[in-house]
């Protein structure tokens, strides 16, 4: 045995596991990405055919997909709600559009446990006069748009390119904010404008697919076939492709410098890092003849040709394809890479007790999200109770276990989403005791959220 060789080669990895150990040890560093409108199958590692997104792929690689990751709005604004305060939208969120400043939030949770915050992007959670601004809710610095805070100078939103820019800037505020909090344990929000409308990329954004021929047969799923034929008799889909595809990978490449960045400052093994996006992709479904109207008023809408995969409708649906999304969690410190979970249930307000678990922060009392922490470490867990939604009086839903329910005016539907994805075929006939179940607690769900107090 050659002990000359051998020694260092133990030394060294006994270094790095110490390393490890301590990173573990410390409060994780945690950086929230959220998308805006990104629909579950638009990206390369969800299926898309088209789109080049090789650092979020590799974010999902290297790390945990959550399968079953739902937002708790089929729009922008209560989605992001539940996502900083554990509560489903109906509960109050839904009435007043503001934010509660007196109940905890994501970012004043993980204050109160020493962490250094900030939120750069789409606020939406109390954008009027006399709402309470971001640092209200324990957050250190902030650039936003659609709230009460710091936000964007006239001269920069008058930009052509104004929405183009801004996730470039917030990738450059992120990083200022690492390199100078890089001591301490630090969370950032970075919640960026693509997908959402209107599309409009640079020349140079547009150049990477220039050579791009769209297929729409290229497409696996029926339902988003069916929708590109719709866009392609209104306009060029060639061009709306391009558009959206071009959107998609500029704002991969940002995300790749961020975790570079990450990486440069020797951030990254103790560094949780979430991506997911907001709700489906655009544009709101339901009303086809508002859409061919808006199609015509502004033309770039036909650039909103994001794929929700497998699932039906798109933003504003409580459908799956409005509320189905992608969610990868990275942490090597803590989270295998190459894990996935398909029977965990995650949903928006299950992020605040998840995270504020993982960094040691108490977890607030009266909130409707689980802890489910042990899932994201690769432990068997499922959420204890349903996911409950109601975005509008008319149209509640439940997911629980492989079901899904809705009630929408007066009529009951249920899905075996293990076999349907889609949502396509209703058995509620077929399973009757399940069904006056969850008949059952959706009547119970809307009397709870309804008989409080406009």
């Amino acid at each position: 045995m050659n002990c000359s060789v051998r020694w260092p080669h133990l030394l060294l990895i006994g270094c790095l596991a110490l390393v490890a150990d301590v990173a573990a040890a410390r409060q994780p560093n945690i950086v929230f990405i959220l998308a805006d409108d990104l629909g579950y199958g638009d990206l390369g590692v969800t299926g898309h055919p088209y789109v080049q997104s090789p650092n979020i792929d590799g974010l999902a690689k290297d790390g945990l997909r959550l399968e079953n990751a739902y937002m708790c709005g089929a729009w922008c604004a209560p989605s992001r709600s539940a996502l900083m305060s554990g509560l489903f939208p109906a509960r109050y969120f839904n009435r007043t559009h503001v934010l509660a400043v007196e109940r905890p939030s994501l970012t004043s949770v993980l204050k109160n446990a020493g962490y250094t915050t900030a939120h750069y992007g789409k606020w939406h959670i109390g954008k009027d006069t006399g709402a309470p601004p971001p640092a209200d809710y324990g957050i250190d610095e902030s650039l936003t748009t659609q709230s009460t805070g710091p936000t964007w100078p006239k001269d920069a939103r008058q930009d052509p390119h104004y929405r183009e820019n801004t996730t470039p800037h917030y990738v450059d505020l992120a990083i200022d904010f690492m390199t100078r909090n890089r001591e301490k344990p630090l969370f950032i929000n970075l919640w960026v404008y693509p997908t959402h409308s209107y599309i409009n990329p640079t020349p140079e954004q547009l150049a990477v697919y220039k050579d791009l021929k769209v297929d729409i047969d290229d497409f696996e799923y029926p339902l988003q076939r069916e929708f590109l034929e719709f866009v392609a008799e209104y306009g060029d889909v060639q061009d709306a492709m391009r558009a959206y595809c071009a959107d998609a990978t500029a704002l991969d490449t940002e995300i790749g410098r961020l975790l570079k960045s990450l990486k440069d400052l020797k951030l990254d093994e103790n560094t949780i890092v979430i991506f997911s996006s907001d709700n489906g992709p655009g544009p709101l479904c339901g009303n086809w003849d508002s859409i061919v109207r808006r199609y015509k008023e502004k033309p770039l809408l036909l650039n909103n040709v994001g794929s929700a995969g497998p699932y039906r409708d798109r933003k504003i649906s409580l459908h799956d394809g409005g509320i189905h999304a992608p969610f990868f969690v990275r942490w090597p410190a803590k989270i295998k890479a190459g894990s996935s979970n398909s029977t965990t249930l995650f949903s928006g307000v299950d992020l605040l007790p998840t995270l504020a678990t993982l960094a040691g922060a108490d977890v607030p009392d009266g909130i409707d999200g689980e802890d489910l922490s042990a899932a994201w470490l690769g432990k068997s867990h499922k959420r204890a109770k349903p996911i409950f939604w109601n975005d509008k009086p008319g149209w509640s839903a439940l997911r629980d276990r492989q079901w899904k329910a809705h009630l929408r005016k007066g009529e009951f539907r249920l899905f075996d989403l293990s076999k349907d994805p889609s949502e396509s075929n209703d058995v509620a006939e077929k399973y009757p005791d399940v069904a006056n179940d969850y008949l059952r607690q959706l009547k119970q769900w809307e009397s709870s959220i309804f008989s409080k107090k406009e």
